[in-house]
Order: structure tokens, then C-alpha cells, then sequence
């Protein structure tokens, strides 16, 4: 049994573990899967909304290129045409900080707030260091300086207006806010240790959200070379020891753009190693719990198991006692046969009396279903019926159908009704009557016969008789007492009465 249980113990250990380890991976994986599908979800947003704004440039840039195309620069009636059209195209738009034109020398000719247009120079800007340097229409760059026409932080697209001989005559630059895209991602991007933002494949940073932790160099140049192989993806990033999932989009119409969205992979699992935790602890209890019973099963199982050899060892002892009184009984009555002294003879039979009632009621003992529990109206009938049969006189008996005692005191239950009945035998003759019943919290036992009238000034407590110094002595541990009393016809009785709880109690 213990063998058995332990295994059990042991496999299911195995399989809750396995079990919670499987559901533990598992939601690992799911929790890490959310993720980035979430960095994808908003890395495409990023490159749409970068999309948007850069084709809304694009535009205004497209709207005035056939004027500047064919101004000289200096016609005061174009510049406000230019300026008109440009204010026309900015103005209410959430998205476009201004456009402005410049000359070779990146000073400015016409913009979208005022005309004539407010004096600066752009010279200094990245983007006209890119036309001048040749690069390819149209330039979108990043600046971390506000702008002195936006006024504002703002990445620009941009676009080089040449003479015929190749040589830089003009820039249309459109200035797109940041902050728009700041306000977006804050909206959208709300999980711990997020991260999110729009640069160009040459490191320029056109927008990002303005988070504690903001992407290092190191960062944004790992991100050009991924972007550069695979125009779309997801992958787990490690940046300053901290490995992070990053989703990125490279956009279709202007390749040289393109978007990140990733997260911290120590903040993506918190919540699971909450539950991770919640899982481990759950399954640990569970096992507990099954250990804690296994073992209350293995001790009730070794518990009976003492409990049923006990009772055999028992069973075993009361039925050697039984057969050792059974069978001194039979040598006193052998050897009271082979007497010729009455004395003798009746002593013998006395003796023997008592010891096969004393025999009967470990035979009744031993069949009783409970070691602790006897019925005395059982135990009652069997030795009258043994006392009917040795003494040839009938008795009557009045019992309940079941009275039960505890076992410990069937031996003086069964001398009391001995004594009580041999007594009556003796002195009155039959028949004798035996009644036990319940008398509110007490047992009560009477015997009592048509004759043996007492003699006057009869005391039960003053008498010598073996019989009856016997059942005061069976009496006394019990808290019993024993009566004696005519009946007024001829015949006397002798009653007893012990507390129900203290034969109840072993």
C-alpha cells in the first residue's frame, strides 16, 4: 500500500508539474506572440501615418513647382502668388508646420506666413546640404532644431528646383510637425517600456514618442541594416544589455522612411511571471493537498490494518479464555462426580456455575461486532438459558430487544446476574423471574422468585454470602447499589441499579 500510494504520489507530481509547465511555456509564447503582433500593428500605423503626412508635403511641393519653376526669384507679383498658394495649402492643416522657398544661398524667398518673407538663412539645414551635394528627389530629413519658420520641431521634405545647366537654383521644403506624431503614439502606444518612431535608412530621427528611454545611435543603425535586408519584420533586438521585441515597416513610396514599434522583453513579461507564479504556486498547493490526503489514506489504511489485528489478537485472546474456563469448568464437574462429600459437591456446582457463565459471556464477547460494544440483553438471555439448563429450574426473562454496554464490564454484568439468579435458585426455588430495563439515566436489573420470603430486619449491605459480597464488590467500581425486598405473597426480589454512563463508558 505504501509502495502504491508513493508512486501515485510521485506520477502525479510528475504530471501536475508537466502540466503546469506546458501551460506556464505556453503562455510565454502567447504573451510574447501579442506582442509582436502589437509592435507590428502600430509599426504599420507609424509608416502610414508617415505615408500621409510625407504625400501632404508632397503636394504642396507638386502645387507650387511650376511657379517657382518659372520665377526669377525677385518678381515681388510672383512671390505673393507663391506665397498666396503656400498659405492657401498650410493654413488649418494639423500636420504642416509651413513651406517656404529658397535660393542657392539658402536664404528665403517666400514662405506660407508672411510676405515679403521673414529673413533667415537654411543654409546650415541638412536637407539643402543634400540638394546642394546632389542627392535624389525628394529629401526627407530629420532636424532637432525648431525651425525658424515652423517655429516648431519638424522633419522636412523637400525638393530641388534646377536650371537647365544642372545648377541649384531653388528648395521647396514643406515642414511636417512632430508633435503630431507624438501626440498619436502616446494615444496608442500604452504598454510598459514602449517605444515607437519614424526615422530615415540614412539615421535620420523624423518623429518619436518622447519616452523615458529614448533609441541610441547603436539602435537606430542596427535598425537601418534590417530594414535595408527585409523591407517588413519583427525580431528580438538587444540594445544596452536590455533585449527588446522590435516591429519595423519600410514604406513603399518613399523607401528611404521607415517606422519601428518594440518593447522591452522584461516589461512584456511581468504580468506573465505574475501568473507564472500564480501557476507554480497553484500546482504546488495541488500536489500538497494530494500528498496531504495520500497520507491521511496511507495512515487510515496502516490504522486499520493495527485495528483489525488487535481485534483478531482479541478475538484470539477471548477465545482461549472462553476454552480455559469451559474447560476447568469441565474438570470441576469430573471431579465433583467422583465425590462423595455433598459439601464438595455443591461447591463444585457453584463453581463451575460461574465460571461457564463467565465463559458464556466471553463467547458473547467474542461475537459481537464491536470489541468495545456488548448487548446486556443478549448477554442476559444466553446465561439464564445456561442457568436453566444447569439448575433445571425456569426462568423468565425481560429484556429489551437491545441494551448495549461496554465490553470492559460484561464480566461483572455477567457475575451480578450469576450470583443474582443462583441466589434466588437456591433459597426460593423456581421459577425466577429476570427483568433488565432502563430506569431514566440507570440500568436496572431485578431478580426475584414466588418464594424465599427474607426473614425481618433483612440489610443486603450486612451479608456474608459469597453470592452477595460478590455483586457488591462487581457494584462498587460502577457507582451501582443492590436492594432486597419481599413481594408480600410469599416471594422476595433483589434489584440493582447502576448508571447507564458509567457502563457505557469503558
Amino acid at each position: 500500500m505504501r509502495r502504491v500510494l508513493i508512486s501515485a504520489c510521485v506520477m502525479f507530481a510528475v504530471a501536475t508539474g508537466a502540466v503546469a509547465a506546458y501551460i506556464i511555456s505556453q503562455d510565454r509564447a502567447d504573451t510574447l506572440r501579442v506582442v509582436g503582433e502589437r509592435t507590428r500593428s502600430m509599426s504599420r500605423m507609424i509608416i502610414a501615418h508617415g505615408d500621409a503626412a510625407t504625400d501632404a508635403a508632397q503636394q504642396i511641393i507638386s502645387s507650387s513647382l511650376p511657379l517657382v519653376t518659372g520665377w526669377d526669384l525677385v518678381n515681388r507679383d510672383t512671390g505673393r502668388t507663391i506665397f498666396l498658394r503656400l498659405q492657401d495649402m498650410v493654413q488649418g492643416n494639423s500636420i504642416i508646420a509651413a513651406a517656404w522657398v529658397l535660393d542657392s544661398h539658402g536664404d528665403s524667398v517666400a514662405d506660407s506666413r508672411t510676405f515679403p518673407p521673414m529673413p533667415m538663412n537654411e543654409a546650415g539645414r541638412p536637407y539643402f546640404s543634400a540638394h546642394v551635394s546632389g542627392a535624389a528627389d525628394p529629401v526627407i530629413t530629420g532636424d532637432d532644431r525648431p525651425g525658424t519658420t515652423p517655429g516648431k520641431e519638424h522633419f522636412t521634405v523637400s525638393r530641388a528646383v534646377r536650371n537647365q545647366d544642372g545648377t541649384l537654383k531653388a528648395i521647396i521644403a514643406v515642414g511636417v510637425y512632430k508633435n503630431s506624431f507624438d501626440t498619436l503614439y502616446k494615444e496608442a502606444v500604452t504598454w510598459p517600456g514602449a517605444r515607437a518612431g519614424l526615422y530615415t535608412t540614412k539615421g535620420d530621427i523624423l518623429a518619436r514618442i518622447r519616452s523615458v528611454k529614448r533609441a541610441s545611435p547603436g539602435f537606430v543603425q542596427e535598425m537601418n541594416v534590417r530594414v535595408e535586408a527585409q523591407p517588413s519584420g519583427t525580431a528580438l533586438v538587444r540594445q544596452d544589455d536590455e533585449p527588446r521585441i522590435v516591429s519595423w515597416n519600410r514604406s513603399a513610396t518613399h523607401p528611404s522612411v521607415f517606422a519601428t514599434s518594440s518593447q522591452p522583453v522584461t516589461d512584456a513579461l511581468e504580468e506573465w511571471q505574475a501568473r507564472a507564479w500564480t501557476t507554480a504556486l497553484l500546482t504546488l498547493a495541488v500536489n500538497a493537498v494530494f500528498w496531504g490526503l495520500a497520507w491521511f489514506i496511507l495512515r487510515w489504511s496502516v490504522a486499520r490494518q493495527e485495528a483489525e489485528a488487535h481485534a483478531l489478537a482479541v478475538r484470539e485472546v477471548n477465545h482461549r479464555v472462553k476454552n480455559s474456563l469451559q474447560l476447568i469448568s469441565s474438570l470441576m464437574h469430573i471431579r465433583a462426580r467422583k465425590t462423595d462429600d455433598p459439601a464438595y459437591r455443591d461447591a463444585a456446582k457453584e463453581l463451575t456455575s460461574q465460571l461457564t457463565a463467565l465463559a458464556e459471556t466471553y463467547r458473547f464477547v467474542q461475537g459481537a461486532n464491536s470489541l468495545e460494544a456488548v448487548d446486556a440483553a443478549v448477554t442476559l438471555q444466553g446465561l439464564c438459558r445456561h442457568l436453566e439448563e444447569t439448575y433445571g429450574v425456569p426462568l423468565t426473562v425481560d429484556a429489551p430487544p437491545a441494551l448495549t454496554i461496554h465490553a470492559n464490564h460484561a464480566t461483572a454484568f455477567a457475575v451480578i446476574v450469576n450470583e443474582l439468579v443462583t441466589n434466588a435458585i437456591k433459597h426460593g426455588g423456581g421459577p425466577v423471574k429476570v427483568a433488565l430495563g432502563v430506569d431514566g439515566d440507570a440500568l436496572r436489573l431485578c431478580v426475584s422468585s414466588d418464594r424465599g420470603h427474607l426473614p425481618d430486619g433483612f440489610n443486603v449491605d450486612e451479608q456474608k454470602g459469597f453470592g452477595l459480597r460478590a455483586v457488591r464488590s462487581m457494584l462498587q467500581p460502577l457507582g451501582g447499589r443492590m436492594t432486597a425486598a419481599n413481594d408480600g405473597v410469599g416471594g422476595s426480589s433483589f434489584t440493582v441499579t447502576i448508571p447507564a454512563a458509567a457502563l457505557r463508558k469503558g
